[in-house]
Parts: C-alpha cells; sequence; structure tokens
C-alpha cells in the first residue's frame, strides 16, 4: 500500500528536507496564530506528512530510523510510539505551512494564490513520477472549494497515466494501520460537475475529530493518522556543564530545605534502631525524647544531616541525568534502549547513587552517632565527632569514617534506584490518565509531589534492611570492628531476630515520603527557578518552507 518512491538508502536528517529549510530550535516557538486555529485543515496537515515519509529522501530516513528503533517493542507499543511521533511531525508541517500562508497573503493579500504557490513548491520537489503527481494532486484536492489551485492540478492531473494495475476491491486496513502508506493507485481527484472543486475519488470519509486523552495532550484524529498539539521534539543531544550545575544546585537546595523540615523524623527512626526497648513507636519516641533531651533534642544531628544532603542532592540529581543519557542514548543501541527504559533507569540511579555515597557515608555516621549517644557527640559538633570517630580505632584510622560504606552504599543504590524509577512510572501514569494536568505550572507539581511521595514510600520499604544494618555497623564500629554488610546483618539477626531488619519502618516509610515528595517538588521549583524548563531541555522541529 505504501508507494515507497524513494530509493535513496544514504542517511539524512530531518534538516536535510527538501521541501524547505527544517531547523531543531532548542526552544518552543510561538507561533504567530492561536494553536486552535490554524489556516492549514488537520486533513491536510497529516496527508502532507505522508507524502514527504515516502518521497523526501531526510524524511523517509528519519521515519526508517524510528521503525527500528522501536522494532522490538509490543507490536502495540510500538505503534503507540510511531503514533506519537507520527502526530507531531505532522504538528510541525501544519506549523510552518500555516507561518508559509500567512506570510503570503500579508505580500499577495490572497489566499489562493498562496497555495498556489505551495503547489508549485511540491511539484518542483517531489514530481517527477506519476505516482508523486497524482498524490500531490490528492493532497490539494483536500483544501476548500474557494482555496484550491484548480488549474495548476488539473494541468498536472491530465499528465498522469491512468494505473490499470490495481486491483479496485483492495482493502483499506494496512493503509490506515501504515503511517507511510498512501491511498493507492486507483484513487486520484475528480473535478465537481460545475467545474468549480476537485475531490477525492473515489470517495473518501474525511472525518477530523478532537481527542483530548491521547499522548498526553490534545489531539486531533484524521483519516489521515493523528495531529498532535505540539510539535516533534527531541533531547537536547548534549547538555552544558552549565545545564548540569544548574540540576545540582536545584537538587542540593531541595534536599537540604526537605531534610531539614524531617530531621526529627529521622532522629525517631534512628533511635528505635538503636534503643528498640525505649522508642517502640513514633509517639512514644517523641515524648521521651523532648523529656530528656528537651525539644532541641527533635534537631539532634542537625549539622550533619544538612551537610550530607546537600552534598547527596548536589551529586545525585546531575549524575542521575548525566548517566541516563549516556547510557541511554551513546552506550546502547538507541532500538535496545527504547526496550529497556526501565532497566537503564534503574542502573542510572544505581550509579548516582554510588557517588552521592562516598560523600555521604562519614557525615552519615556521625549523625548516627550523636543521634545514638546526645550526650557524648552533640557537644562536640560535626568536625568534632567525625574526629572522634578516626581517633576511637588506630587501626582504622580515617577508615572508621567509612566503615559504613557498603551497607550505605546498598542502602542508597536500593532507594536510589527505585526511587528514580517508581517517580517517573507514577508521573507518566498520573499525565496519562489526567493529561490536563501538564498544562499549569502548579498542577504538574502537584503531581510531582504525589509522585514524589509514592516513590518514596515504595523506596523506603525495599530499602528499610538495609538502613537497619547501616544503623547497626555504624554505632557497633568501636567494639565490633570493621563489619561487612553480609555480617552486620548476621550479627542483627542473631541478636534480636528478622524482625530487626524493619525497626524504625513506620517513621522512616512516612519521613520517606514526606522528604523525597519535597525533593522532587523543590527540585522542579528550583529548576524551573534557574530557567531549566522542559523546553529548555528539547529541541522543537520547525521547517521554514
Amino acid at each position: 500500500m505504501s508507494v515507497q518512491a524513494v530509493v535513496d538508502t544514504r542517511e539524512h536528517s530531518l534538516e536535510d528536507i527538501e521541501l524547505g529549510s527544517g531547523r531543531w530550535k532548542a526552544k518552543k516557538l510561538s507561533w504567530e496564530h492561536d494553536a486552535g486555529r490554524h489556516v492549514v485543515s488537520p486533513s491536510f496537515a497529516t496527508y502532507a506528512a505522508r507524502i514527504l515519509l515516502n518521497f523526501d529522501p531526510s524524511v523517509a530516513s528519519w521515519w526508517r530510523g524510528l521503525q527500528l528503533t522501536y522494532a522490538l517493542l509490543p507490536l502495540e507499543e510500538q505503534r503507540s510510539m510511531l503514533s506519537q511521533r507520527f502526530g507531531s511531525f505532522a504538528a510541525s508541517i501544519q506549523a510552518s505551512m500555516d507561518s508559509f500562508i500567512v506570510e503570503e497573503m500579508q505580500v499577495n493579500n490572497d489566499t489562493k494564490t498562496a497555495w498556489e504557490k505551495l503547489f508549485s513548491r511540491y511539484i518542483e520537489k517531489y514530481g517527477d513520477s506519476d505516482a508523486a503527481l497524482r498524490q500531490i494532486c490528492i493532497l490539494f484536492s483536500i483544501l476548500p472549494m474557494s482555496e484550491q489551485p484548480l488549474e495548476h492540478i488539473q494541468q498536472y492531473k491530465s499528465s498522469i497515466k491512468p494505473d490499470t494495475n490495481i486491483d479496485q476491491a483492495i482493502n483499506l486496513d494496512s493503509f490506515f494501520n501504515d503511517y507511510s502508506a498512501l491511498l493507492p493507485g486507483y484513487y486520484g481527484c475528480q473535478i465537481s460537475a460545475n467545474a468549480s472543486s476537485y475531490a477525492i475519488f473515489p470517495l473518501i470519509d474525511l472525518y477530523e475529530i478532537g481527542i483530548n486523552e491521547e499522548f498526553g495532550q490534545a489531539v486531533t484524529a484524521t483519516t489521515f493518522g493523528p495531529l498532535s498539539s505540539i510539535a516533534l521534539s527531541r533531547d537536547l543531544l548534549d547538555y552544558s556543564l552549565d545545564i548540569y550545575a544548574l540540576f545540582g544546585v536545584s537538587g542540593a537546595t531541595g534536599c537540604a530545605l526537605t531534610h531539614s523540615v524531617v530531621i526529627p523524623l529521622d532522629v525517631l527512626k534512628t533511635k528505635a534502631q538503636t534503643n528498640p526497648e525505649e522508642y517502640s513507636d513514633i509517639i512514644s519516641g517523641v515524648s521521651r525524647v523532648v523529656q530528656e533531651e528537651g525539644l532541641q533534642g527533635l534537631l539532634t544531628g542537625a549539622q550533619a544531616t544538612l551537610a550530607g544532603y546537600f552534598w547527596y542532592g548536589l551529586s545525585v540529581y546531575p549524575s542521575y541525568a548525566f548517566f541516563k543519557r549516556f547510557i541511554g542514548q551513546s552506550l546502547l543501541p538507541l532500538d535496545f534502549s527504547a526496550l529497556h527504559t526501565n532497566d537503564i533507569a534503574l542502573i542510572s540511579g544505581a550509579l548516582s547513587a554510588v557517588i552521592a555515597s562516598l560523600g555521604l557515608t562519614p557525615l552519615e555516621a556521625a549523625r548516627i552517632r550523636v543521634v545514638a549517644d546526645p550526650n557524648r557527640y552533640k557537644p562536640l559538633g560535626l568536625l568534632g565527632t567525625m574526629k572522634t570517630i578516626v581517633s576511637e580505632d588506630e587501626s582504622l584510622g580515617w577508615k572508621a569514617l567509612y566503615a559504613g560504606l557498603p551497607a550505605l552504599m546498598t542502602r542508597q543504590v536500593i532507594f536510589g534506584s527505585i526511587k528514580f524509577l517508581a517517580f517517573e512510572r507514577a508521573c507518566d501514569a498520573i499525565f496519562m490518565n489526567w493529561p490536563s494536568l501538564r498544562d499549569l505550572t502548579w498542577t504538574a507539581l502537584g503531581v510531582s509531589l504525589v509522585a514524589g511521595a509514592f516513590s518514596g514510600t515504595v523506596s523506603s520499604v525495599v530499602s528499610q534492611p538495609a538502613d537497619a544494618v547501616l544503623t547497626y555497623v555504624a554505632q557497633r564500629t568501636d567494639t565490633k570492628g570493621n563489619l561487612s554488610v553480609i555480617e552486620g546483618c548476621r550479627l542483627m539477626i542473631e541478636e534480636s531476630g528478622v524482625t530487626a531488619l524493619f525497626r524504625g519502618l513506620g517513621s522512616r516509610s512516612l519521613w520517606a515520603a514526606a522528604i523525597i515528595a519535597g525533593q522532587f517538588l523543590l527540585y522542579d521549583v528550583f529548576r524551573n527557578a534557574f530557567g531549566v524548563t522542559a523546553d529548555d531541555l528539547t529541541q522543537v522541529y520547525t521547517l521554514k518552507l
């Protein structure tokens, strides 16, 4: 069913399109006309896109690349991805034609002249075969009666030899399921009885139906395929160091602020793990801390917490963005990456957690000591506590600060990889069901808050055993030596049973839900405040006719 007139097998890019000058622009364009009042109809834009898929080498090459990229996906998912890309490409075509027609109208004050010029452009670039001429005439027959270039269509239509080798009874199902297909050869255009306009013949229903919940955006369904409300876009090929720096500052600010709010929960969680008999639940734990240490006791270890999670945010967010892009776009083939997006997110989260753990471990060791034994360590301050830990075992020295590294890294790798994956999938699910939430900044930030709370809860449950072992190892380093994760886990179970691995789960889940929700929310807030919006991280395809 597809004409497949393009035989050039060389690789081309969309920038090389023959119809005009294709460009990827770093920011979304502001069109001169309202989004809902296009000059070019959805049916014209989608069939124009099909013609380009067949007769323009650059567009055909781009489409073949997409088909190869998604070839390993399940059929339904493959079709969904291609539908999204086709709809967005058609939106770029529509916008470029809108601009062309509006500009020509301003010069000639005549819409029909503008369409005649566009018709001539198509003939000049692609009209070197009967198949192409037929399809171009069909395309311009879609225009309203008053705008059709009648003489031009008549001139080229009369030179097309009839195709007598096509089965008239051919089924159109494959045409509707293949966006690179064109109407078969027995379709053409026929002038009306009063010679006032052309129409596609045999007759075909040119429906245009608005759909508000497709691809997470408004879409118009047409006979020839979907037309998206958002033009074709792609991720920036390279992030500059400035972008990564702003990711880091946004993450550091967000993490430090959120952890400062939930320090009391962190204190209760640590006390429940180090002294379970006296801190069995949140309410009694709060009462006991206030009774013994005053209200300031709920802020024990604040210095270490703020310093540690400032570093955590500074390192984990830019490194996650880097690893996800590097693995998905440079290290692995695109088709394999498309099939394993969840795996790439998990690996990227794990690698970023490893980097964060290197700076977080000494500060976490100091925090746990201060919370577990405030009378001894609190007066020393953060640096004094770290010096004391180093001096407690001369054989270990500075390595004592990293006694909990295996356990903390295990916890952070599990927590970090699940956190990013759960957050992204939760956002996808919410926007898929309520796409209008993308439209306003405050609703989009609300989605980040909800998805972050879900992500934090899931991550805390999965990583809880590692967190319990980390606390145990950090507390017992001075008496048990440099314990490994496995050894610490074994000793905990021997002393207190398997339930010891889940001490403090309630307060930690509440802590994680609150902190990760706030973390993602503030990260998005500060990232937008610093000018790093979604539009700044993508390029939008435009075409100058």
